[in-house]
């Protein structure tokens, strides 16, 4: 099919584009990153055929463009969600990102539907239960550099979802950008 080909292409392209732009800084506004996410996961719901559903939740009132952050320090929690939550289910599932904030912070929340971490790591047989997300963790590292570098605060938590009947119910991942 060469409409869907050509559109795979164009957002892979622009995709690498952005990539390429923001490789050597050190540091890019939230708004970019979040462009970056979103033609990442544009591709991934083209790649999976209808798996994927996906939405990018974002209030206007919010200057992202001002707010700088750490480049791909959304994107890996994204990744997860698709990888390891969504692809492995058996019916089709939904990632949300969220931003929303006022002026002492702005919370990017990463939430999917998929079959949840304990369970993604019962599948993985080269991880142990005791395994810690390296994505997660060199994310925060990053962060703490950030911190101590330009005085910027963020946090990052990590919400396993369940059901009444402690059935998972996927993951949410809140990030937390503190304004000065």
């Amino acid at each position: 099919d060469k409409l869907i080909a050509t559109e795979y292409l164009t957002t892979f392209s622009k995709l690498i584009r952005t990539l390429f732009q923001n490789s050597d800084k050190r540091q890019i506004s939230l708004y970019d990153e979040l462009e970056t996410c979103r033609l990442y996961t544009k591709l991934e719901a083209m790649r999976l055929n209808g798996k994927l559903k996906y939405n990018f939740d974002i209030n206007t009132d919010l200057d992202l463009k001002s707010l700088m952050v750490p480049a791909l320090i959304v994107q890996p929690f994204i990744e997860n969600a698709i990888w390891h939550g969504i692809v492995p289910k058996e019916k089709e599932g939904e990632v949300n990102v969220t931003v929303t904030g006022n002026h002492e912070e702005i919370v990017c929340t990463i939430d999917d539907n998929g079959i949840g971490r304990m369970l993604s790591l019962l599948n993985s047989p080269d991880l142990s239960l005791n395994h810690e997300s390296r994505g997660e963790r060199i994310s925060q590292a990053r962060l703490d550099i950030e911190r101590i570098l330009y005085d910027i605060s963020a946090t990052i938590k990590t919400i396993d979802k369940y059901d009444d009947d402690d059935k998972s119910q996927g993951t949410k991942v809140i990030i937390t950008f503190k304004l000065q």
